[in-house]
């Protein structure tokens, strides 16, 4: 009884009556998530269950090609026009069948300001979201970016919710009501999550799962130990080092290259960091290289704005001045800015995903040129708490990448964009962001995003560092495990154990 009462225990919404199951899968994982509501929550952890929990009306396939959904069928009729053919006979979780109705209620909610959904941004160019005749729903555009605005709708923040729920006052942060091949049965914080099988999920013969239960474990050892020891058939693995403990003829190595990337944030309106001389000089200092090898262990890639590995888009770090190593060129752009001694500035840090590692790396660096970086360590809901309300100098995190550099850069760089939490405002960097998002012709769209690149590296509202691979460990009872490279488990679906 003392220890119902220590956990927060969460039942979830289930009307289906499910067997005792024989085919569980125990997972651990490091991060717990930060709410559940999939119109709000930013944090990955998060968007890793609820991936399994909610459906939207795309999803990616195991190439990162965009491919139907909720959407059984959809349409670019123009570049201002996107039509969706709406899945019939799709279930909620709790019995009640999806309409056309709840895809409109969705996108009316992500575009409430009062809401203030993170996807919002995405969808400020959307005119009128109408209902068609034969289950569809039509995107009337305002500017010719249809194929820029798909990714969009495979995404967790695009995820297409109950009308009916949300409107009886479910708390959807507390409260799931999803159509995926999963929901949450049961959650108490600090501890686990389990997930159980939706019995009337649209694929047929899918999920192979019964149940998944993802153990949160923030330690590393602890992850390692538990699936050495058999207490669990898969585990995230964080620290490349780790991998020399698991032995090949007992444990499979899944290692995928990720979009995401880490980083260092600037409050681009605090002292001396609102001067982009400064955080430029800052650049100089940065080893990125160092930091791969003493964090990743070669793990991980450097990268600029955009992954290299987005050939058509991307510029490679080598194209950037500032991706050298340069602490004599640092000392001097800071004298040039009224800094000949340095400055003292706070690095906001989590031990969650190395991120304090990383910061501590960054600090010495930063104190070769006589800049003074002090390392704020804090537990996760403070980090998350002062990221969204923007109390900081600076922070060590990591964002989600993504195929299109549209998605990748307007939330995130432009002025009062739904995820700038570093305050950075350059005009013309918003009128590019317009350019590139309304510009139809993909050469031409290159060359902007090209631009756009050359100015965050300038301004640097933050330092990209690198993109890390991620790394999975299980038993040889798992079978058809994968990621993707957006760090997606969605294929968990598709997972199964002998």
């Amino acid at each position: 009884m003392k220890k119902l009462l220590l956990a927060v225990l969460v039942t979830f919404l289930s009307v289906a009556v499910f067997g005792v199951s024989d085919s569980v899968l125990v997972m651990a994982i490091e991060t717990e998530p930060v709410g559940f509501d999939p119109t709000l929550v930013t944090a990955f952890a998060s968007h890793r269950v609820l991936e399994n929990v909610y459906d939207g009306l795309l999803k990616y396939d195991e190439n990162m090609n965009l491919v139907p959904n909720l959407a059984e069928d959809f349409e670019v009729v123009d570049p201002y026009t996107i039509v969706f053919k709406i899945r019939e006979g799709v279930k909620f979780h709790n019995g009640e069948t999806l309409t056309v109705e709840d895809v409109l209620f969705t996108f009316e909610r992500i575009r409430d300001p009062e809401v203030k959904a993170p996807a919002a941004s995405y969808y400020g160019e959307v005119e009128t979201i109408r209902s068609l005749d034969g289950n569809k729903v039509e995107f009337k555009l305002k500017i010719p970016m249809a194929s820029s605005l798909l990714p969009n709708f495979a995404g967790v923040n695009s995820a297409i919710l109950s009308k009916s729920f949300v409107e009886s006052g479910a708390n959807l942060q507390l409260e799931t009501n999803g159509t995926g091949p999963f929901y949450i049965a049961e959650f108490v914080a600090g501890n686990y999550i389990r997930l159980r099988k939706n019995a009337d999920y649209f694929v047929a013969g899918l999920p192979y799962l019964d149940e998944i239960k993802m153990m949160i474990m923030p330690e590393e050892v602890t992850r390692v130990s538990a699936l050495r020891n058999g207490d669990v058939d898969i585990a995230k693995i964080s620290e490349p080092l780790s991998l020399n403990q698991l032995a090949s003829d007992k444990f499979v190595i899944y290692r995928t290259p990720v979009l995401s990337y880490y980083l260092l944030g600037f409050n681009t309106t605090r002292g001396p960091l609102s001067k982009p001389e400064v955080r430029n000089a800052l650049s100089y200092a940065v080893s990125r290289e160092m930091i791969v090898k003493a964090v990743a262990f070669d793990e991980a890639t450097v990268t600029g704005p955009l992954n290299p590995e987005l050939d058509f888009w991307a510029l490679q770090p080598n194209q950037f001045e500032e991706y050298s190593y340069n602490p004599s060129k640092a000392k001097q752009l800071l004298a040039e800015a009224g800094y000949p001694n340095g400055f003292e500035f706070e690095i906001v840090a989590a031990q969650r995903y190395n991120f304090d590692k990383v910061a501590q790396v960054i600090q010495a660096q930063l104190a070769e040129i006589g800049v003074i970086a002090k390392i704020n360590l804090v537990e996760w809901g403070i980090f998350i708490s002062k990221w969204r309300e923007s109390d900081f100098d600076s922070f060590i995190s990591m964002n989600s990448g993504s195929i299109d550099p549209d998605i990748q850069f307007n939330r995130t760089f432009r002025t009062g964009g739904s995820t700038n939490v570093f305050l950075y405002s350059n005009p013309e960097v918003d009128d590019l962001l317009d350019r590139g998002r309304s510009e139809s012709d993909m050469n031409a769209r290159k060359l902007i995003y090209e631009e756009v690149q050359r100015k965050l590296v300038e301004e640097s509202p933050i330092l990209f560092l690198y993109s890390p691979n991620t790394l999975f460990a299980s038993n040889n009872s798992v079978k058809g495990f994968r990621s993707l490279a957006n760090e997606s488990l969605v294929f968990l679906r598709e997972t199964s154990k002998d």
